[in-house]
């Protein structure tokens, strides 16, 4: 059936090309070469049913795709994958047709797309899976938004509607089968309409009016299913296969033996067993038809021997066919399984370099700060240097008591610059009040006035400043030496006040005041 679909499909291409005058046309030498070989592939599909010709096809299809691919490069690529699957190649079969959608996908080809599934929908029809093949050819049904533009888009969409048809009766969703008869006769009409079509073969119209017959008879209107279908009659041509008007023996078979009319509906069905005889997937539900009419006929005897045939014929094909088909569904199975690895694999990759994205530019991010810190405090060093020498070049501190006259709090001062008792750990307020001679809460009050900090911070501040010096210098004290020299007891004391002070560590000091050193010896 498919083959013969496809051969009616490019022979209207064909008349549609340089006949109608709205539709699309194609004039170049490219078009025209591209169609001269995907009716070349067609006749080898046709004309060699026991040969092994895919060699020779796989050859055209390969020149084909090197000189671009189109839509006949799609078409051709569905005659290789029809014939070795009728080979019973089923895991090739497979495997092009990945190939098939994924180069469709690239390309953006919607009409190949959708060609691309309804490929994978009639291999597991004919693997006997038809709920699958549903699944598979229902987005076919969304790619083509206008199947009028091109008579590639008109063909495809014909042909989804179709094997939506035969999968939604294998499936006995009469609902479904009738939504896509009606939709394929209207495809039909409109295309004839819009583009002043007229198929030169009878398929297209003959297969319209079956659908439409098929609604009359499930309406119960018998009167009109019988015109319709005598009316596609009328348009069936003698010189053509049978393949090309299936669909009207099939419906018209159904509609005889509602009415009682056994030898018209067993004609149907032989004509059916004829043209099928070369795909079992079909021919096996010809048999059980034709032994179901026979017995509501009262033919029993004849029934008997139609069931035979369908048994034996059908245990013949299972021991055929049956070890390679389980096979070959585990190479297809195995295929599904790879490509949602692929994906998997894609989106992990995805994942895996959006992550390192990330980790980029949150490095860059700290690479950033960091240069920004650093300058930070390579400046605030800079400061407190120059204030250090501002200081020393300002002032003297003379050893000894200091000045009677000083006041309490510079006379304080002086004692912590040049005595620095802050080293002791356990110095505090007692000891210092005394120096001074006033009372401890006197002395406290006397610190916050003047300095606006407590005792224990002004102690901290002479330590402070003297490590902060000790840093500047070429000392190599280590921190944990500085801070038991320096009264604060731990290491972890001293860098925690050192922090809060400058806002960075002692070693940051120290880096960045050897660094400004360093540049200004250069």
């Amino acid at each position: 059936m498919l083959s013969y679909v496809l051969t009616v499909v490019l022979i209207s291409c064909l008349s549609v090309l340089f006949s109608c005058k709205k539709a699309e046309k194609v004039r170049s030498e490219d078009a025209d070469e591209s169609l001269r070989q995907v009716l070349y592939v067609q006749w080898l599909y046709n004309t060699h049913p026991a040969e092994d010709i895919v060699p020779e096809i796989t050859a055209v299809i390969d020149s084909m795709r090197g000189e671009g691919r189109n839509s006949y490069y799609f078409a051709a690529l569905n005659i290789l994958i029809d014939r070795l699957f009728s080979d019973g190649r089923y895991a090739e079969a497979d495997s092009l047709a990945v190939r098939m959608e994924e180069e469709a996908l690239a390309d953006s080809d919607s009409i190949s797309m959708a060609m691309a599934c309804r490929v994978r929908a009639q291999m597991y029809y004919k693997l006997s899976q038809p709920s699958r093949a549903l699944k598979e050819l229902e987005p076919a049904l969304r790619y083509i938004t206008n199947p009028y533009l091109s008579c590639s888009g008109f063909g495809t969409a014909t042909s989804n509607q179709e094997w939506m048809w035969i999968i939604a009766r294998e499936l006995e969703d009469t609902m479904k089968m009738n939504q896509a008869g009606m939709e394929y006769a209207r495809l039909v009409d409109e295309n004839s309409v819009i583009n002043n079509w007229t198929d030169p073969t009878g398929h297209y119209p003959v297969s319209a009016l079956a659908f439409k017959a098929e609604d009359a008879f499930l309406r119960g209107d018998l009167r009109l299913a019988n015109e319709l279908l005598d009316s596609a009659s009328g348009k069936v041509r003698p010189d053509l296969p049978s393949r090309a008007y299936e669909h009207l023996y099939t419906v018209r078979c159904r509609v005889r033996a509602a009415y009682g009319d056994w030898a018209g509906a067993t004609a149907d069905a032989d004509t059916l067993l004829r043209t099928h005889r070369d795909f079992p997937w079909f021919y096996l539900k010809d048999l059980l038809l034709k032994a179901e009419i026979l017995n509501m006929a009262g033919k029993h005897e004849e029934s008997a021997r139609a069931y035979s045939q369908y048994i034996a014929f059908h245990d013949s094909l299972t021991n055929l066919i049956t070890d390679k088909r389980l096979h070959d569904l585990s190479v297809l199975y195995r295929t599904e399984i790879d490509q949602e690895q692929k994906r998997a694999d894609r989106f992990r990759l995805f994942a895996f370099g959006s992550a390192i994205f990330l980790l980029v530019v949150l490095l860059a991010i700290a690479v950033a700060h960091a240069f920004r810190e650093k300058r930070r405090i390579r400046i605030l060093v800079e400061r407190l240097k120059e204030l250090d020498r501002a200081s020393e070049n300002g002032s003297h501190i003379a050893p000894g008591g200091g000045n009677a006259e000083m006041l309490p709090i510079d006379r304080i001062d002086h004692y912590m610059l040049v005595e620095q008792p802050y080293t002791n750990p356990a110095l505090s307020r007692k000891e210092l009040a005394e120096y001074v001679g006033i009372s401890q809460d006197a002395f406290g009050r006397l610190v916050k006035t003047e300095k606006g900090m407590t005792v224990h911070a002004y102690i901290n501040s002479f330590r402070l400043e003297e490590a902060r010096k000790t840093l500047g210098s070429d000392s190599a004290e280590t921190i944990a030496e500085m801070a038991v020299r320096l009264g604060f007891g731990t290491s972890r004391t001293f860098q925690r006040a050192f922090k809060e002070r400058y806002n960075m560590s002692p070693t940051q000091y120290r880096e960045a005041a050897r660094e400004i050193e360093a540049s200004e010896n250069q």
